[in-house]
């Protein structure tokens, strides 16, 4: 029965009421809709103890991240494999060899309890466990909505209040802050890369890279994802409205978000830097529709080839140690290890929001320049950057260098 259950408003509330009939189950109007939600769950409890299921946890949580990763194989499907991992990893990791298996009918609050403590002791990061608390709520609730009877009082559960497992190191318990790079050494690093842009084919592209990333902020995969059509010189704009994944079957007609489909405007600065790079392009690589091309072959820049010219640049101007081993590079140490092509959209991010009041930049200009859907993603995630950077607009961002990237 409660598999058919569903939510609606009504009169300034919300009730619970039959899929099929439209039949009103609760009493009265419910105030929240947490309340609704709530109730739901109540039911399928009290189902559950009634009828308890006859599936196992174990058996159905395996079959559900297999089922997840098959459906993140079709390219065509929001679904990704980078989605569907945490699932896998949960099980390989964590569920397989730590949890002992139950109904799903038995899978309570204790239960849960009980195996986060377990998977604590055998080693397993805090951030790592949050990670997987959220997964298997989303997995009961797809039980849920299957008529499977799986007991849901474990939604309620809260690892932040499993006192055993919160570790006291403030980076152990919330995710690490980008170190957003300084301002002047960045400025000084591309002036000195504009010097030798047109030595050869590598030292032009380590000159495109870094000031692409400094002048638009963009993610990894909407540079690969880029091709010389998406820059309009007419219009003054770069269109940003695909990724390139190679691991999700290459070029991907979706972004991270809705935001993400964006059209970023280019000052003079920026269509001077296109111009002289798309001419790059062509002379070393004239085959190519990719803006990002690899060295070798006819795909975008991959990966490794986006990390090791990423890191060779960075340690050349004292921003890492690196050693290679068979072809690629190793990071020995860096304030930005992990984060090579991130720290430049959170300073990007970071200066536009400090931005906001002298250079009179609209909370809509801001989100749609970093790709998000909300302004309050923009603020949370950038607006909190203690480091102190450069003002900076469209029309001025080139200016920050005291002189155009390409004169």
């Amino acid at each position: 029965m409660t598999s058919n259950l569903t939510i609606v408003r009504k009169r300034g509330g919300w009730i619970v009421r039959e899929k099929a009939t439209r039949k009103q189950i609760n009493k009265g109007i419910l105030r929240l809709r947490k309340e609704a939600l709530e109730f739901i769950d109540d039911l399928i409890n009290n189902e559950s103890k009634i009828k308890p299921s006859n599936l196992m946890f174990k058996s159905e949580f395996k079959k559900f991240a297999d089922e997840r990763w098959d459906i993140a194989a079709d390219p065509t499907i929001q679904l990704t494999f980078g989605g569907a991992q945490g699932y896998k990893s949960d099980w390989n990791k964590r569920i397989e060899p730590h949890f002992e298996d139950c109904l799903l009918s038995d899978f309570n609050y204790e239960v849960m309890s009980t195996f986060i403590i377990k998977c604590h002791k055998a080693g397993h990061r805090f951030k790592t466990l949050q990670r997987m608390t959220r997964n298997i709520k989303a997995f009961l609730n797809v039980m849920a909505e299957r008529g499977n009877r799986p007991c849901l009082d474990m939604l309620k559960y809260d690892i932040t209040k499993q006192w055993e497992v919160v570790p006291a190191d403030h980076e152990e318990r919330y995710e690490k802050e980008t170190i957003v790079i300084d301002e002047k050494q960045l400025g000084d690093m591309i002036l000195d890369l504009q010097k030798s842009k047109d030595k050869d084919f590598k030292s032009a592209y380590k000159f495109a890279l870094i000031s692409t990333l400094f002048l638009f902020g963009l993610r990894r995969g909407e540079i690969k994802g880029r091709k010389i059509k998406d820059v309009d010189f007419d219009n003054s704009i770069l269109s940003i409205n695909s990724v390139y994944i190679q691991k999700e079957g290459g070029l991907l007609k979706r972004t991270k978000n809705k935001g993400s489909f964006r059209n970023i405007d280019v000052d003079e600065n920026g269509l001077l830097f296109f111009n002289w790079w798309i001419n790059i392009i062509k002379k070393f690589k004239p085959n190519t529709d990719w803006l990002y091309p690899s060295f070798r072959g006819d795909s975008p820049l991959s990966d490794s080839g986006f990390s090791n010219l990423m890191w060779e640049t960075l340690a050349d101007y004292g921003f890492a140690k690196i050693h290679f081993h068979k072809g690629h590079v190793v990071v020995d140490e860096s304030p930005f290890k992990n984060a090579v092509s991130k720290m430049f959209r959170h300073r990007l991010g970071t200066t536009l929001i400090n931005a906001m009041d002298y250079e009179k930049l609209s909370r809509n200009y801001i989100k749609k320049t970093l790709g998000h859907t909300r302004f309050t993603t923009s603020q949370d995630r950038y607006g909190n950057h203690n480091t102190i950077v450069a003002k900076s607009t469209t029309a001025t961002k080139g200016k920050l260098l005291n002189s155009k990237l390409i004169s």
